[in-house]
């Protein structure tokens, strides 16, 4: 392996919306990593509240902050839009052993269908972003709560005015 190689990522989800603990994970990825692709990815076992081009927005207001990231979203497979990037390296958080648990076998399926193997690495969730959730902050939204604490405040104002 080159050690002077570009050190990419790609941190993958769907961000319905993003949240301040997908912000982290991205953020602490852009300290390692020389280029960072935080990517909306369609999952077709979720049921979204926002479309594509509403996610890929927020994804990019969040991202603003960040000279070596790039927001993008795909309807790829992970580890076919990765090896299109030439990044060696997924990035994921997890905030408990559920997520540990689905991320372990992601990571998996991710390597055996690339062909560059793959590598994920997991950032544990901080104290203060492990309840946080699109789901919880989707809840939040379709009652009229305020989500101003849950994500970044780019995104909340763009949420505020979209729905």
């Amino acid at each position: 392996m080159d050690i002077m190689a570009e050190k990419i990522c790609v941190i993958p989800g769907t961000f319905d919306p993003v949240t301040n603990g997908h912000l982290d994970i991205i953020g602490r990825a852009a300290e390692l990593f020389d280029k960072v692709y935080a990517v909306s990815f369609d999952n077709s076992a979720k049921k979204n509240m926002f479309g594509p081009k509403e996610r890929l927005e927020m994804l990019r207001l969040a991202c603003l902050g960040f000279d070596n990231v790039a927001a993008e979203a795909t309807s790829q497979l992970v580890a076919d839009y990765a090896e299109s990037k030439k990044a060696r390296y997924i990035v994921k958080g997890a905030r408990g052993a559920a997520d540990y648990e689905y991320e372990h076998n992601m990571f998996y399926i991710n390597r055996e269908l690339s062909k560059n193997n793959l590598e994920t690495i997991l950032f544990p969730a901080k104290t203060e972003h492990i309840y946080i959730s699109s789901a919880f902050v989707r809840e939040l939204i379709k009652y009229k709560r305020d989500i101003r604490a849950y994500v970044p405040l780019k995104v909340a104002e763009f949420i505020e005015n979209t729905v």
